[in-house]
C-alpha cells in the first residue's frame, strides 16, 4: 500500500468533516508553505529533536524528518491517527526517524529539556512545552488567537520565552477557510459528504475560524 492509498483508507474509515475536507494537513499552518516560513532562519540539522504536538496523522512531523533527517516525535489522543502516522512513516522509509505515540498535549512523557523545537497547529499545552524545550529551544505555533486569549507577548512573559517572530496570516486563513467552505458545498452536491457532514464542517470547523481574533504564525525561543 502506498501513501496515497493509506491516506484514502484513513478518509474512508474516518468520514468526519475535518478528515474529508482538510486531508492530511487538518489546520491552517499544517502545510509546507506556512511551516517553511516559520522555520526560516533556524539552524535545523540531523542532530535536531522535534516534537509535533497534537500531530494527527503526522504530516508536519514526517515532512520535517524527511527534510532535515532529524529525530521527530509526534503525539495525539487519537490512537487511529497515530497508527496511520506510523504506517505512513514506514511507507516513506523514515520510521527510524519518527516516533508517534498516543498521549494528550499536557503529558507527552518526553524527558525534560529534550526538544530543540516544538511545532503545533491550534492545539498545545504551554506547561508541557516549557518543560520539554531545551534552553534556547523554539516553539513554533500557527493558531487563531481570540481577542480575549493571552497574546504572544503575554505568553512570552509568562513562560520565560523570547518572542522571536510573529506574522499575521489572518487574510491567508480567511481565504483558506473560504475555499474549504466552497469545497464542502461542492462535495455535498456530488454526494461525497452528507448534509450532516456539511453542517458539521460549517458549524464546527469553518465558522469558528472566521469569527473574530487574528490568525498568527508565532515563534518563541526559550531563554538559555
Amino acid at each position: 500500500m502506498n501513501k496515497t492509498q493509506r491516506l484514502q483508507k484513513w478518509y474512508d474509515d474516518n468520514p468526519t468533516a475535518d478528515s474529508v475536507l482538510y486531508g492530511e494537513h487538518m489546520h491552517v499552518g499544517a502545510n509546507q508553505t506556512i511551516l517553511r516560513a516559520g522555520l526560516h532562519g533556524m539552524d535545523m540539522d540531523e542532530n535536531s529533536v522535534v516534537l509535533d504536538m497534537a500531530c494527527a496523522v503526522g504530516g508536519n512531523a514526517r515532512w520535517i524528518a524527511s527534510l532535515y533527517k532529524c529525530r521527530v516525535y509526534g503525539n495525539d489522543i487519537d490512537a487511529k491517527a497515530i497508527e496511520v502516522a506510523n504506517e505512513l512513516a514506514e511507507i516513506e522509509e523514515i520510521s527510524h526517524l519518527c516516533t508517534f505515540f498516543v498521549s494528550d498535549a499536557a503529558n507527552t512523557e518526553l524527558e525534560d529539556a529534550s526538544c530543540d523545537l516544538v511545532v503545533s497547529t491550534d492545539i498545545y499545552d504551554m506547561p508541557e512545552i516549557a518543560r520539554v524545550l531545551k534552553p534556547g529551544g523554539r516553539f513554533l505555533l500557527s493558531s487563531l488567537f481570540k481577542d480575549e486569549a493571552p497574546s504572544p507577548t503575554e505568553i512570552a512573559k509568562t513562560w520565560n520565552l523570547k518572542l522571536e517572530m510573529m506574522r499575521n496570516v489572518t487574510e491567508l486563513a480567511r481565504t483558506f477557510h473560504h475555499a474549504k467552505e466552497a469545497e464542502a458545498h461542492m462535495l455535498q452536491k456530488c454526494g461525497i459528504i452528507t448534509n450532516k457532514q456539511l453542517i458539521q464542517a460549517l458549524n464546527d470547523i469553518i465558522s469558528p475560524n472566521r469569527r473574530g481574533g487574528h490568525h498568527l504564525l508565532v515563534r518563541w525561543r526559550k531563554h538559555p
